[in-house]
């Protein structure tokens, strides 16, 4: 799966904007591509939903049990500045950085391990064009997090989207998928909606 510039799709369309709900001089993000879930005094947490899929292998056979999921983080100014003096103090480049905005960031989620993968880091300007582009191998165990980490929140919401969306994500993959795991996926799919209400009613696509 390539992850290359999945986050800044559409990144034509952002403009800056003034959100009281969210941290100060945060990016407007337009929400019919990206899904707004939290934000911290210094950070807004959204993620692509028009991006989200299943992970295909390298025979173009998918994997439902996988999800591959672009995320944004747009940060206020102190964050920006913490970001900033932690590089210069480690002695990292600053080119770029006086306008630094956020970060994507390219994600695995493995449902039944319970894992979350970043496989890659990208510093954004207000353009959405990367400054600096970081390889991770990093990962977390969801267990192993706290019910009131933020990324924990962040994490259940991406899961739970994927639930309530199990064809529309089979139909956005692009690899073999049988007709009778996708018959699965809906059967799955309408169990997940009867037993969870979803957080917005527009979840459900």
């Amino acid at each position: 799966m390539n992850y290359k510039r999945l986050v800044v799709l559409g990144a034509a369309l952002l403009s800056f904007s003034f959100n009281g709900d969210a941290a100060v001089a945060a990016p407007h993000v337009p929400e019919d591509i990206f899904r707004w879930v939290q934000s911290s005094a210094r950070t807004n947490y959204f993620f692509n939903k028009q991006q989200i899929c299943y992970e295909v292998d390298a025979e173009g056979n998918v994997d439902t049990n996988v999800l591959i999921v672009p995320v944004l983080k747009t940060f206020d100014d102190v964050m920006i500045n913490d970001v900033v003096a932690k590089r210069r103090w480690n002695g990292k480049s600053l080119a770029g950085f006086d306008d630094f905005v956020g970060v994507s960031e390219y994600l695995t989620i493995n449902l039944a391990e319970k894992k979350v993968s970043v496989q890659e880091v990208d510093y954004l300007d207000s353009t959405w064009t990367a400054i600096e582009v970081v390889r991770t191998d990093a990962e977390v165990s969801l267990e192993e997090l706290s019910e009131k980490s933020l990324d924990a929140k962040f994490y259940e919401r991406i899961v739970d989207y994927a639930m309530r969306n199990q064809l529309v994500l089979a139909v956005r993959t692009k690899g073999d998928l049988d007709e009778s795991v996708r018959a699965q996926l809906a059967e799955k799919q309408a169990a997940y909606r009867a037993e969870n209400k979803p957080d917005r009613p527009e979840d459900n696509e």
